[in-house]
């Protein structure tokens, strides 16, 4: 009976807690991905001892970012350039920022031969043109950042190699405008056309594929407009040629507010001519009137509209002429007797 019950009480246990293997219980107690080799984790040990953070860009992921910052609270003795060799070991790093004012070329130098490298930070740090040395060299390099830096223009020839490099960033560094958009253009010709570098505010020297780019998008749109408004002004002339019997309140007066109540409004009356409610425009031109009921031959506004281009009579003065479809509109209202209603 005893035996039973030891075995029931057992069973309760499985299911009250689960059914874990100590495989599956080391499973799920693993930590951050593990470096490839012991070098590297132990280096990966020290950075963070002495205040550096290492993040892990993915869960299960070996690359990781690191940043190294100056330790201004005594917590940590801090990183130092007798520390700066550890990063060497940094094989997996994909990024590394190197936010700390003591930074300079020695620091860089420690980096030499982490190809797998992608993102570069050396911002407010130290560094000059010997740091590129071995920042050249660094084969899958495609961000750096050297803004605020020592570097020159005599530098930028050191970087040539980086077949990678998509964004450079040399504001308020001794590189001029000239010698940035001269290197931009040779690493084009070498075949790296997605290169856009920054020089401040307002001065981004933008890729060639991203300017070839931004014309393809705007010839786009430019055609794509073009075609909305073909297929509009199609659109607008049927309706237009649609209406048989027009009125001025319904037809004629939103004519004449797009196009006439500028000059001839209740603001302005060039010609001493109102044009914005029929009543005002039966009074005419300094009294003279504007149209003959019946005669389009014979009134002034429809004459007006047909005139070329190069006539300074032509109405609306500014801007594109009326369409056909409207001047004929305007022409089939007198004919019709130029009714308000």
């Amino acid at each position: 009976m005893k035996s039973i019950q030891r075995t029931f009480l057992s069973l309760t246990v499985l299911v009250l807690f689960g059914c874990v293997t100590p495989g599956e219980q080391t499973k799920a107690a693993d930590p951050a991905p593990a470096a490839q080799n012991s070098k590297e984790q132990a280096a990966i040990t020290q950075i963070e001892t002495l205040g550096g953070r290492v993040l892990y860009i993915a869960k299960d992921a070996k690359e990781y970012s690191v940043t190294i910052t100056k330790d201004t609270f005594g917590k940590t003795k801090g990183f130092t350039v007798a520390d700066a060799k550890l990063l060497g070991a940094l094989s997996n790093a994909v990024e590394i920022s190197l936010q700390h004012p003591d930074a300079d070329d020695a620091w860089v130098a420690s980096l030499k031969g982490l190809n797998g490298l992608k993102k570069l930070h050396l911002e407010k740090t130290k560094v000059t043109d010997l740091a590129l040395d071995t920042v050249g060299g660094l084969s899958g390099l495609e961000y750096l950042n050297l803004y605020s830096t020592g570097v020159t223009d005599a530098g930028l020839a050191k970087l040539k190699k980086l077949k990678n490099l998509k964004s450079l960033y040399l504001w308020q560094t001794k590189v001029t405008e000239a010698k940035a958009k001269a290197f931009q253009d040779a690493m084009a010709k070498a075949g790296n056309k997605d290169l856009s570098i920054n020089l401040g505010v307002d001065k981004d020297l933008r890729s060639v594929n991203t300017l070839a780019r931004l014309a393809k998008a705007r010839a786009a749109s430019e055609t794509s407009a073009r075609e909305a408004a073909t297929k509009a002004a199609k659109a607008e002339a049927e309706r237009l040629m649609a209406i048989k019997t027009p009125t001025f309140d319904k037809d004629i007066l939103p004519i004449i507010q797009r196009r006439c109540t500028e000059c001839h409004g209740k603001e302005k009356q060039k010609g001493k001519l109102r044009m914005d409610s029929f009543a005002e425009l039966m009074k005419g031109a300094d009294g003279e009137p504007i149209f003959v009921a019946g005669k389009p031959g014979e009134s002034e506004i429809h004459m007006r509209i047909m005139l070329p281009d190069s006539d300074d009579d032509r109405m609306p003065p500014k801007g594109n002429r009326v369409s056909k479809p409207v001047a004929d509109l305007i022409k089939r209202w007198i004919e019709q007797g130029a009714k308000q209603k």
